[in-house]
C-alpha cells in the first residue's frame, strides 16, 4: 500500500485562483507507512505490502552500515 495523498499547495501568489490548472494544486505527496513522515516518491522502498522511508526500512530488517 503506497501512503500518497494528493494535496493543494497553494502558495497564496496573489493572482486569481486558476483551479486545476494551477502546477500547485493536486500535487502528489508521499507518506512513509510505518512513521507517517513525508518522502520523495524514489526514496520510497516496499516492505510486506508497505511504503517504508529509508529509516524505517533499516529499522524493520536491521540494516547497519
Amino acid at each position: 500500500m503506497q501512503m500518497k495523498k494528493i494535496e493543494n499547495d497553494c502558495v497564496h501568489c496573489g493572482l486569481p485562483c486558476m483551479g486545476d490548472s494551477c502546477k500547485y494544486m493536486n500535487v502528489p505527496h508521499y507518506y512513509c507507512d510505518e512513521c507517517g513522515d513525508e518522502c520523495y516518491e524514489d526514496e520510497m522502498y516496499e516492505l510486506e505490502d508497505q511504503e517504508l522511508c529509508l529509516y524505517c526500512l533499516k529499522e524493520k530488517t536491521k540494516i547497519r552500515r
